[in-house]
C-alpha cells in the first residue's frame, strides 16, 4: 500500500439489565455490543538493496559529469582562441618584417656577406651597380653630361642578365613606343666601331640589336645614326631592343654608377 496500513480490531462490551428483576437470570445472555476501532500504522520506508545506488545520487553524478564536460569545452574554446590569436600575431609580425625588407631594398640598400651595398636616393640597386632612369629628354651628349653630374655615366651593358634587367625595367617606364632611353654606346669616332663611354669596344657576343639594326639611317639631318638607344614598350623578343639613332635626338637615358660599399646595415645615405 502506498499509504499507512489500517488495522481493524473488534471490542466486545457486556451490559447487565438495569431493573434487577428476578427473571434476569432466566433471561437471555447479556446483550453484546460491537465497536470497531481503526488503528493506523505508518508504513515503514522501503529497504534498499545494499548494492543499488539511490536515484538522487545517480542524478548528482550525471550533473557533475555534464558540468565537467561544459568546463572542458569552454577551456578548449579559450585555447583555440589563444592559438588563433598567436597565429595572427605571428603572421602580422612576419608581414611587417617582409615589408621592412622590401622597403629597405626599395630604398636602394642591400647587404650580402656582411658588407653593405647601397645606392643614392632614387637610384635602383641591381648586382654591383646602381641605375638611374632620367625623366628629362636630352641629346646623347647632354644625357652623358647629366649622368656625370650625378657621379655616374651612361650605362654600359656587360651581360645578358644586365640587359634582361634593364629591358624589363623600361617596359614599365616607357610612356609610348618611341619613348626610348639612351645607353652609353656610340660609333661617332669611327663608323661601325662601337665603343662604350669608357672606351672599351662592344663584345660581339653581347650585342642586342633589334632586327635590321644598326642601319645608320641618314634621314634625320644627314649625320647618320651614331648613338644607341634601347627599349620596347611591349617587350622585346629575346631582349633585342638596341637601335642606332641620330645623336641629336632627344631621349631619356639610363645612368649607371658603381655600388657603394660600407659597414653592414646601411641606415643612412
Amino acid at each position: 500500500m502506498s499509504g499507512g496500513d489500517i488495522l481493524y480490531s473488534d471490542l466486545v462490551f457486556s451490559q447487565s439489565r438495569a431493573n434487577g428483576s428476578k427473571d434476569a437470570a432466566a433471561s437471555s445472555a447479556p446483550e453484546t455490543n460491537y465497536a470497531s476501532v481503526k488503528v493506523a500504522k505508518t508504513q515503514s520506508e522501503p529497504q534498499h538493496d545494499s548494492g543499488a545506488k539511490p536515484a538522487r545520487s545517480k542524478l548528482t553524478s550525471e550533473r557533475a559529469a555534464l558540468v565537467a564536460l561544459c568546463i572542458l569545452l569552454v577551456l578548449t574554446f579559450v585555447a583555440l582562441c589563444f592559438v588563433s590569436y598567436q597565429n595572427v600575431q605571428s603572421r602580422n609580425h612576419l608581414q611587417n618584417l617582409t615589408d621592412e625588407i622590401e622597403a629597405y631594398r626599395a630604398s636602394g640598400s642591400d647587404s650580402s656577406n656582411g658588407v653593405c651595398r647601397k645606392c643614392n636616393p632614387n637610384w635602383e640597386l641591381h648586382g654591383e651597380s646602381c641605375y638611374f632612369f632620367t625623366s628629362v629628354n636630352l641629346t646623347w651628349d647632354g644625357s652623358r653630361h647629366h649622368c656625370q653630374r650625378l657621379d655616374g655615366n651612361l650605362v654600359k651593358i656587360d651581360s645578358r642578365e644586365e640587359q634582361s634587367f634593364l629591358e624589363g625595367q623600361l617596359r614599365n617606364k616607357m610612356a609610348f613606343q618611341e619613348d626610348k632611353f639612351w645607353i652609353g654606346l656610340t660609333d661617332s669616332k669611327q663608323e661601325g666601331r662601337w665603343l662604350w663611354t669608357d672606351g672599351s669596344p662592344v663584345d660581339p657576343s653581347l650585342t642586342f640589336w633589334s632586327p635590321k639594326e644598326p642601319d645608320n639611317w641618314s634621314g634625320e639631318g644627314g649625320d647618320g645614326e651614331n648613338c644607341v638607344r634601347m627599349g620596347e614598350k611591349d617587350g622585346a623578343q629575346d631582349l633585342l631592343c638596341w637601335f642606332d639613332k641620330n645623336c641629336k635626338a632627344l631621349h631619356r637615358s639610363i645612368c649607371e654608377m658603381a655600388v657603394q660599399r660600407g659597414r653592414p646595415y646601411c641606415y643612412y645615405y
